[in-house]
């Protein structure tokens, strides 16, 4: 793990700000020539700019890759929705290791591995959380209605209203925390919503975009709002670092989760059109990174190949806590200390299934410092060819036949699907009500946006695990408890395992309340309403979108 380097007795704080679907090319540092973002630009030229670090192209599992060091598909995570894009509760996240040595730790904005108990981000290592639900602003498990401006937020389990842009507000919640634990270690992860949809104007930094006389589509236009404001709010937090004195004991991590969809920004290596194997190119997996901690990084552009992986055990080399065995990432101290590459052919494997259902191969890639391997059978030199145009496969089939064993190992190695599904824990006495939605469904429909409650009538199945033998209750609706909306059905049920209750219903009913007696155990959960025979919607029954259980006793 080599020595450490911490300044005076402590150990370092940790910021890290994690925006979402920035593109690697959305900065004017990298080349965007709209967009202006001077204060990451500073911080790139005083920090070490990976330039060839990857990640999961999907939210989920990048986000998970960041906070275990493991390949997220070891966490049962290979898509956003669907079930499987919840972390499994037996994997320890950062957040875990920094508090049990001693740090306060704290999230901000958007989590997305979960929200159910036990997979809150109150459950995962945070002291202080203040998060929306779902992926991004507006989804399904997101407080009904809100948007960038004067979003609700959960704050430590408890909704609270805002006021102001969400970037703004997470910024300031963020410099709060750290102004009241500066005298001891913290973690701070600082997780906006933006730049993931919708694109919402920020106001002021619209206004100075179109004084700029950018011209742009409307669309990019507040987009660029949106990257604008990420800036005007990194430049302020690292302001006040500065004013506190904690510049010096506090790493400083600055990166997006993944490449995210062709949007226009200048890549000169790709022109928006690639075939079903996407989303395991480099542009699509390639995001930026920096990392600034002044007592050891050598500033400066870095192209050692890395990745989301990397994270979690470079923050525990510099921080002096013992790193585990099972991790795939690795340091990056290294190459924070001036290596430009690394002196093994390290490989690196970044796989998204993107399905309910893992798959070998699917969305692969097995990354080298100069090949990618891309599903098993397309093989590029990404330092001649970077757009990844040539495939070189026979030209060199020992190179494929070596990657495709890296692969095999990895693949191999990942324990049954059936044991990595996350379930949903009903009855543990920790949590008065476990609330589901209908964006983890594990089979059938798979509704993620709150649009969808109205466009189409959905049904499916939960995973869940009653933890307690008694009396259960059910209550289902299908617009959230925050915007109670009369359901039209005249009958309503609720299925666990082989256990099943049904009743009757008002037309006007916002919910249905059942009741159970299970055993424990793990089971299928399904609900239904049903409408009228006489009703005109040809889909007569659908699911509970939202279902709130609690346990009644023995």
């Amino acid at each position: 793990m080599g020595t450490p380097v911490l300044v005076g007795k402590e150990r370092p704080n940790v910021l890290l700000i994690l925006t979402d679907n920035q593109s690697y090319y959305e900065l004017s540092c990298h080349g965007h020539e709209q967009v202006q973002t001077p204060h990451i630009d500073r911080f790139a030229a005083e920090s070490v700019d990976f330039v060839n670090f990857h990640a999961p192209p999907f939210c989920s599992p990048s986000r998970t890759a960041l906070l275990t060091g493991r390949y997220a598909m070891r966490a049962g995570v290979h898509t956003t929705v669907q079930g499987v894009s919840i972390l499994r509760k037996d994997e320890i996240t950062l957040a875990n290791y920094l508090k049990g040595v001693g740090y306060r730790t704290a999230i901000f904005g958007k989590w997305h591995l979960g929200y159910s108990y036990p997979y809150h981000p109150m459950e995962r290592g945070f002291d202080e959380t203040f998060v929306h639900g779902g992926g991004g602003i507006g989804q399904l498990e997101d407080y009904y209605g809100n948007n960038h401006m004067d979003a609700v937020w959960d704050r430590n389990g408890v909704y609270e209203q805002s006021e102001g842009y969400s970037s703004d507000v997470l910024f300031e919640e963020a410099a709060q925390f750290i102004d009241r634990n500066r005298s001891e270690p913290f973690f701070c992860f600082v997780s906006t919503p933006a730049t993931h949809t919708p694109y919402q104007a920020e106001p002021k930094a619209m206004a100075r975009i179109k004084e700029r006389g950018v011209e742009a589509s409307d669309a990019d236009l507040r987009l660029y709002s949106m990257i604008e404001n990420i800036d005007d709010n990194v430049g302020r937090l690292l302001g006040r670092i500065d004013e506190w004195g904690l510049r010096d004991n506090t790493i400083v991590i600055l990166a997006t989760d993944q490449g995210v969809g062709f949007r226009g920004a200048p890549d000169p290596y790709y022109d928006g059109k690639r075939d079903n194997h996407g989303v395991a190119y480099d542009e699509k997996n390639r995001v930026f990174c920096m990392m600034r901690y002044p007592p050891l990084s050598k500033a400066g552009s870095n192209d050692g190949l890395a990745g989301m992986v990397d994270v979690m055990p470079t923050v525990l080399d510099l921080c002096d806590i013992p790193m585990p065995s099972s991790l795939d990432g690795r340091s990056l101290r290294p190459l924070l200390e001036g290596r430009n590459r690394w002196e093994d052919d390290r490989s690196l494997i970044v796989q998204c299934p993107r399905n309910r259902y893992r798959e070998e191969w699917r969305n692969a890639s097995v990354k080298t410092q100069r090949w990618r391997l891309v599903g098993g059978d397309r093989l590029f030199d990404a330092e001649k060819d970077p757009g990844q145009v040539d495939n070189l496969a026979e030209q060199y089939p020992d190179v494929v036949d070596s990657l495709s064993e890296v692969y095999k190992r990895f693949w191999q190695s990942l324990p049954p699907a059936h044991d990595l599904l996350s379930r949903h824990v009903l009855g543990d006495p920790r949590s008065i009500e476990t609330r589901l939605n209908g964006m983890d469904w594990y089979r059938g429909g798979s509704p993620w946006h709150q649009l969808h409650l109205r466009r189409a009538r959905q049904n499916g199945v939960w995973a869940v695990d009653v933890v307690r033998n008694g009396r259960y209750r059910f209550e289902l609706r299908w617009f959230p408890r925050e915007a109670p909306t009369p359901i039209g059905a005249i009958a309503a049920s609720v299925r666990v395992g082989d256990r099943y209750a049904q009743s009757t219903m008002s037309p006007d009913a916002a919910y249905a309340a059942l009741e159970l007696d299970l055993e424990a155990g793990e089971y299928d959960m399904e609900t239904v309403f049903q409408l009228p025979e006489d009703h005109e919607d040809r889909d007569r029954s659908w699911g509970a979108y939202f279902v709130h259980v609690s346990y009644l006793g023995k």
